[in-house]
């Protein structure tokens, strides 16, 4: 459906473009790489950022929901397609039709994929998901090696992979993740001598930038794929370029007096004659409401003080420093505009999360707009 509102999220694929040729100079041949692109893609669009990957150099797309990875394979996507987590009986069938490669995480369910690969006649790749510290899908460490036999003696299940999850890559104290890799490396020696060619992957984006004794077969890009660092503990040893901007425009200015509340709870009230803007981007679009009185804006090329509380469609900004400034200007919600920019990690801060949740939050109500622009 067309939108008429003036809010707009940019998706610049050239970026996406950029990071995974970035992981590719970081990493050694002959190491794959894995583009995540659960979660409609952090929100920038599954599709849109799988080709782009692919296209960059990307071998495998990682998913989370089996529907997810349907999506991508009606979409066309032809790339293998690993569906990381949990495998609802009904979903198998379609594991099966869209050539999917399920996760097996414990002996319930690789009972029922095989049941399943039985019914349906067919042979079915699986990675193993080994818990080495996580603690939360997958054998611990300890059982895994029992599972792996089982698969290898399966005739209807084809072991392809086996993969860990590193909790605490993204910060500067890295023994824990390297004791996780020392768990995960025994396993993954001890099943490589029944099955050399088992691809082994353990590295998340914080492990591929920091750990290279993490990248075994292939390295695992989530976040890093779409310009943002796990956390600020990691360093930037590889040049990543942010992918998604969000965006809005002025659609009502009004002039206050002094002593004027601005939202609801009369939370913030203007000390002097002020100009008001009124932008169409709420909560409801993913301008989270714990921003309130706390963000940025820019207008201008000019950072301005969001202003009272959000709103679920509204909020609003203090112009008074910007006479010109009327309704249609250009506002920035994050990305750059002239010299000034606002990052994603700046307002996961300032509302005490993470870039990741800020990104999925973009609501579906905001539409995507694609450019490759280097």
């Amino acid at each position: 459906m067309q939108g008429y509102r003036p809010t707009w999220a940019e998706i610049n694929l050239a970026h996406i473009a950029h990071n995974v040729k970035a992981f590719r100079r970081h990493i050694p041949q002959p190491t794959r790489l894995m583009a995540v692109v659960k979660a409609d893609g952090y929100g920038h669009g599954d599709a849109e950022v799988a080709r782009a990957a692919l296209a960059a150099g990307a071998d495998w797309l990682a998913v989370a929901l089996v529907e997810e990875g349907v999506r991508l394979r009606q979409a066309g996507l032809a790339a293998p397609i690993l569906i990381l987590g949990y495998l609802p009986p009904e979903s198998l069938s379609a594991v099966i039709q869209y050539h999917l490669t399920p996760a097996i995480t414990n002996i319930a369910s690789l009972v029922l994929m095989e049941d399943e690969a039985r019914r349906q006649r067919r042979k079915v790749g699986v990675h193993l998901k080994v818990d080495t510290g996580m603690g939360r899908l997958g054998p611990r460490d300890t059982d895994s090696l029992e599972l792996a036999r089982r698969i290898l003696l399966s005739s209807h299940l084809e072991l392809e992979g086996v993969f860990t999850h590193l909790a605490t890559a993204d910060e500067e104290d890295k023994g824990y993740a390297r004791a996780q890799l020392d768990k995960y490396k025994r396993i993954v020696e001890t099943i490589k001598k029944e099955k050399p060619q088992v691809i082994a992957h353990c590295a998340n984006s914080a492990a591929a930038i920091e750990i290279p004794e993490a990248y075994f077969d292939m390295v695992r890009i989530g976040i890093s794929l779409y310009g943002l660092y796990p956390s600020d503990q990691v360093k930037k040893l590889v040049p990543l370029k942010p992918v998604m901007s969000l965006h809005t425009s002025i659609a009502f200015v009004k002039e206050v007096p002094a002593g004027t509340a601005i939202s609801y709870g009369r939370t913030f009230v203007t000390s002097r004659p002020s100009r008001i803007a009124t932008l169409p981007i709420g909560y409801a679009d993913g301008l989270f409401r714990t921003l309130s009185g706390k963000a940025d804006f820019l207008i201008q090329g000019r950072r301005v003080p969001q202003i009272g509380r959000i709103c679920m469609d509204y909020t609003m900004a203090d112009i008074t420093d910007l006479p010109e400034a009327d309704v249609g200007e250009p506002v920035v919600i994050f990305g750059s505009q002239g010299q000034e920019h606002i990052s994603v990690d700046e307002l996961a801060q300032l509302t005490g999360t993470i870039s990741y949740e800020i990104l999925c939050a973009v609501s579906a109500r905001v539409p995507r707009y694609y450019k490759y622009q280097a």
